[in-house]
C-alpha cells in the first residue's frame, strides 16, 4: 500500500486494474437499468448494447429536458453512491491521503454519460480544487473514477498532465487572492505531457484534486460511462461548506452546503 501512496504523491494519480468486482458491476448495472427504464421503454443486458446508446442519444436530441432529468436521477441514486462507501474504497482513500478512515469525507458523486462530439458540457483544462475547497490551502483531497465502459482516446477518455498537482492550486495572475473559474478553463499546458486515461470496465483511478485535466472528444458512436466521487481528509482544517457547486449566469458563486 505504501507503494501506491508513493506513486500517487509523485505522479498525482494511481490506477488499479479490475478493482470493481462482479457483484459491484451487477449492482451498478441494475440501478442504472431500473433508472433508465423509468424514462425509456427499453430492454438491455449490459452497457455495450448499441440500442441503449442509440435510444439515449435520441432522447438527448429530441427531449433534452427528459434526458436531463434522467441524468439527475442517476446522480442522486444512493445505490450507485454506496459503492464508494465500501470498506475497500475507504481504506484506499485513507492510505492515499495518509489519514484515518474516520476522517474520510466523500462528496461530488457523479454518474457521467459523455456523449459523442459533446461541446456544451465539456470543460477545458482545469483542476477540481477550483470547485471543491474543503481542504484548502493544502488540498489533501482527490478524485476517484470508475470506468464502466472501456475508455480510450476514441470515446473521449479523461486527459491529464501527470505531476501537474505538484504546482499546487492555480490562481489567476490578475488576482491571486481569489480563484477564477474562467481562468481555470484557460490553463496553459504542454501537449507533449498529455496522458490519456486508457482503462477497461472495472478499472479504478485516483487523482489528486490539483491534477490538471479535461475530458477528450468522444469521436465514437457510443456514450462513455463512468462513475466517480471526490474524497477529502476531514480534519480540524476542513472548511465546512466550501463546495462551489453552481454558478449563476452573472458569474457569482453559490455555495452548496
Amino acid at each position: 500500500m505504501s507503494d501506491i501512496k508513493n506513486k500517487y504523491d509523485k505522479a498525482g494519480y494511481y490506477i488499479l486494474k479490475k478493482f470493481l468486482n462482479e457483484k459491484e458491476k451487477n449492482l451498478i448495472l441494475g440501478s442504472f437499468k431500473s433508472t433508465v427504464q423509468r424514462y425509456l421503454d427499453i430492454e438491455f443486458n449490459n452497457f455495450l448494447d448499441l440500442k441503449l446508446h442509440k435510444d439515449l442519444l435520441q432522447l438527448r436530441k429530441f427531449n433534452p429536458k427528459k434526458f436531463s432529468d434522467l441524468y439527475d436521477d442517476l446522480n442522486l441514486n444512493s445505490v450507485l453512491k454506496s459503492i464508494f462507501f465500501k470498506k475497500k474504497y475507504l481504506n484506499l482513500f485513507s492510505k492515499i491521503l495518509n489519514t484515518s478512515v474516520n476522517n474520510i469525507y466523500l462528496n461530488g458523486f457523479m454518474f457521467r454519460m459523455d456523449t459523442p462530439k459533446d461541446k456544451r458540457n465539456s470543460l477545458d483544462w482545469h483542476q477540481d480544487s477550483a470547485y471543491y475547497e474543503m481542504t484548502s490551502p493544502k488540498f489533501n483531497s482527490g478524485v476517484c473514477w470508475i470506468s464502466i465502459t472501456k475508455n480510450t482516446k476514441l470515446n473521449g477518455t479523461l486527459q491529464f498532465i501527470p505531476g501537474s498537482h505538484q504546482d499546487g492550486f492555480y490562481h489567476s495572475k490578475k488576482n491571486k487572492s481569489k480563484q477564477n473559474i474562467s481562468e481555470q478553463n484557460r490553463l496553459t499546458i504542454k501537449k507533449k505531457k498529455i496522458k490519456n486515461l486508457n482503462s477497461n470496465s472495472g478499472d479504478v483511478s485516483f487523482f489528486h484534486i490539483n491534477m490538471i485535466h479535461k475530458s477528450g472528444v468522444n469521436t465514437s458512436k457510443k456514450i462513455r460511462f463512468t462513475i466517480g466521487c471526490r474524497y477529502h481528509d476531514l480534519k480540524k482544517s476542513f472548511n465546512l461548506g466550501k463546495e462551489i457547486y453552481l454558478y449563476k449566469k452573472n458569474g457569482k458563486k453559490r455555495l452548496f452546503f
